[in-house]
């Protein structure tokens, strides 16, 4: 790592960025640089974290090396239903690793976790992921799981755990065909709105994962920008607004399904 890294370190500096190169440090794990989408370089904390060293890999590093080969990744999980690809998108606490773990545990295929890579041929496809998701420790709970009996680590001061999917975890590319935003909002009932037009464009580039090193390193690349709206052509947009302080997540499978399976007796509104 080179020095100028390790003197920001010392005056307490977390993380820098821009087009061509991002660091980011750990506490009691160590320092992540990452240049052209080519090159990670990690140095070690003394006695560092593996579990944690291998979860920053698979997630943050992943992401924004994708980001610096232009490559659109979503940052959400990603589940078949009905043969088509969806990913569950939100801000930090938004629900997105519940549901996606809830729907796993009903039956759907598995593609990945936290970053959704997504493919443009003829149609965009999902790439897989890996096989484990993590939750905090309120949905473990809810969700079934004995915490004692996974991986524990500290993400964002909340404490996490690595729960394994291997059971329905597909490792071929899935056709993307719906992104669900997942928020909190001051309503009784989960409520459900498509997102068309403009609208749907700018909230894909929001939830692209790490689009902020774009945006504040001189914008959103031309070529990038014209693959989200190349997305947005074949896609549809859904935003779901849970109550908040409520566990609702059946209440958002239904809505999901029966978008999915095309059911009748789900009222979408359209906003856009």
């Amino acid at each position: 790592m080179n020095e100028d890294i390790k003197q920001k370190i010392d005056k307490k500096e977390i993380a820098a960025y821009n087009s061509d190169e991002v660091w980011f440090h750990i506490d009691n794990v160590g320092t992540y640089l990452i240049q052209n989408g080519d090159t990670v370089t990690i140095d070690l904390c003394e006695n560092p974290d593996l579990n944690i060293l291998k979860v920053y890999i698979l997630g943050s590093v992943l992401g924004i090396i994708l980001l610096q080969r232009n490559t659109v990744a979503i940052h959400g999980g990603s589940i078949v239903i009905n043969n088509k690809g969806c990913i569950f998108t939100g801000d930090k606490g938004a629900g997105k690793s519940t549901l996606t773990t809830a729907l796993r545990q009903k039956g759907y295929d598995f593609v990945s976790d936290d970053v959704g890579a997504i493919e443009l041929s003829d149609i965009p496809m999902i790439n897989p992921g890996f096989g484990y998701q993590k939750l905090c420790e309120d949905a473990m709970t809810k969700l079934g799981y004995d915490s004692s009996k996974f991986t524990p680590f500290r993400s964002d001061m909340n404490i996490k755990y690595i729960v394994p999917a291997l059971d329905n975890f597909v490792k071929e590319k899935v056709p993307f065909k719906a992104l669900f935003e997942i928020e909190q909002g001051d309503t009784q009932k989960v409520e459900v709105v498509e997102v068309t037009g403009n609208e749907k464009l700018q909230k894909i580039i929001k939830n692209v994962f790490r689009i902020e090193v774009h945006i504040y390193s001189g914008g959103v690349p031309g070529d990038y920008f014209k693959k989200c709206i190349e997305i947005a052509k074949h896609i549809k947009f859904y935003k779901i607004t849970r109550p908040k302080n409520q566990f609702t997540v059946n209440e958002q499978i239904d809505i999901i399904e029966n978008i999915m399976y095309q059911k009748h007796d789900t009222i979408v509104e359209e906003l856009g």
